[in-house]
């Protein structure tokens, strides 16, 4: 499993849904959606929690020099903090930092709830709730947060849209402050300003409530553009239902009849589980390598698109996939294999390249470490860290200030299809 976590990905079904950040969770525990009430603080469990971190991390991080860490100055200076904690949420807060200055975008601390919450989103078990405004958000690079899903019937669908963005919370610019933990963890109103695609800035109260995570709408959106063009949006590959999606979004739009081209928007993709990466993959290839994982020991994990799948309406048409640097781990691998592997061009501006593969350990007390272990190498043979993928037609703009019928990386990609047809 590879996650994105240095934007607003992972911790809490908040980060899922691009809300906060993990370090930003576990820094205010007291106004957390799932903070726990606060129980006696057993030191002996905590250190060991502590060790088998620490230890993991030393064992089987993916970069031998723990990139560019001395990981045992890390422990001696962690190690008394810990035994001087004197509540939980001091001791997760500890966690939570010290995992942090591994500093790869992906490894982190999940407490015991928040370590729950996610488990729950993935498995769409609806056991977990939520208090916040009832909405999906991505932070985009000038600091806005995009609107990507409403939540249908919440107290958030009369003031946000889909497209709309939050640029002020509270009377503060996101890009002068950042106040996007004012949006989660108690019920009330909040002030947001909210920049509409189109027309003026205004400012709305919004209720936050309290929600269940299987009223979340999964994370696959299609629509049927001008001239037979399908588009197709795929914000995570966090839950075990985003292949399953993919597929009866682009049935649906072929029951309108046969797709002139195909747009894969993977612009705010956030990434999640190379499993469901791969069941959408083979939607739209039938076969061949999906590329493969390198431990640092030299271990290969090698992934390959299964046969006999493919949604065989779209075998002959046409496609484009959007990326560009809101593209992380396994979404930033989709793009890399539907390039390499010929079935699309690529569009929009150059990728991250931030594609480790984390995996989980479960600790005695509930909570989860996710540490990187494997760097990801594409089809070709070449590592995709630090590089990302280079788009074959460069549409360099600031994307989320569109609506989709005017967004210039879009209408670069109805171009190419038509030139291919």
């Amino acid at each position: 499993m590879t996650y994105a976590c240095i934007r607003v990905f992972l911790s809490l079904i908040l980060v899922l849904t691009g809300w906060i950040t993990p370090a930003e969770v576990a820094l205010a525990q007291s106004s957390s959606p799932f903070a726990a009430p606060l129980q006696p603080f057993k030191l002996d469990r905590a250190r060991q929690v502590f060790m088998r971190t620490w230890q993991f991390i030393h064992d089987h991080y993916v970069y031998p020099d723990f990139n560019g860490l001395d990981w045992q100055s890390i422990r001696a200076e962690y190690e008394p903090k810990v035994r001087a904690a004197q509540t939980l949420p001091e001791f997760y807060r500890l966690m939570a930092e010290m995992v942090s200055r591994l500093n790869d975008g992906h490894s982190t601390f999940l407490p015991p709830q928040q370590a729950g919450a996610l488990q729950s989103y993935r498995l769409g078990s609806g056991t977990a709730s939520v208090t916040g405004l009832a909405a999906s958000l991505r932070r985009m690079p000038d600091h806005s947060l995009l609107v990507l899903q409403v939540i249908p019937n919440s107290k958030a669908e009369a003031a946000l849209k889909p497209g709309d963005r939050i640029v002020a919370i509270e009377g503060a610019r996101l890009d002068r402050e950042d106040r996007a933990h004012l949006l989660y963890g108690r019920a009330g109103l909040v002030r947001v300003t909210v920049q509409p695609p189109n027309g003026a800035p205004r400012e709305a109260s919004i209720e936050r409530e309290t929600y269940s995570t299987a009223l979340i709408p999964p994370p696959v959106v299609a629509h049927r553009l001008p001239d037979d063009i399908g588009y197709l949006a795929i914000y995570d590959f966090l839950s075990f239902t985003t292949g399953m999606r993919a597929r009866e979004a682009l049935l649906r739009l072929l029951r309108d009849g046969r797709l002139n081209g195909l747009i894969v928007d993977m612009r705010a993709n956030d990434g999640g589980m190379i499993g469901q990466m791969v069941d959408v993959l083979a939607l739209l290839i039938d076969g061949g390598s999906a590329g493969s994982y390198v431990s640092r020991s030299g271990e290969v994990d090698a992934y390959t698109i299964p046969r006999g799948r493919t949604i065989r309406a779209l075998d002959d048409v046409p496609v484009v996939v959007l990326a560009g640097p809101g593209t992380n781990s396994s979404g930033d691998i989709f793009v890399a294999v539907m390039q390499a592997s010929g079935r699309a061009r690529v569009v929009g501006m150059p990728t991250p390249g931030n594609v480790e593969m984390l995996q989980a350990l479960r600790l005695p007390d509930g909570s989860v470490l996710w540490a990187a272990v494997k760097h990801y190498r594409d089809p070709k043979g070449r590592f995709l860290e630090g590089r990302g993928v280079q788009p074959d037609r460069l549409v360099d703009v600031e994307w989320w200030r569109y609506a989709l019928q005017d967004d210039p990386q879009v209408k670069a990609a109805i171009g190419l299809i038509a030139l291919g047809r």
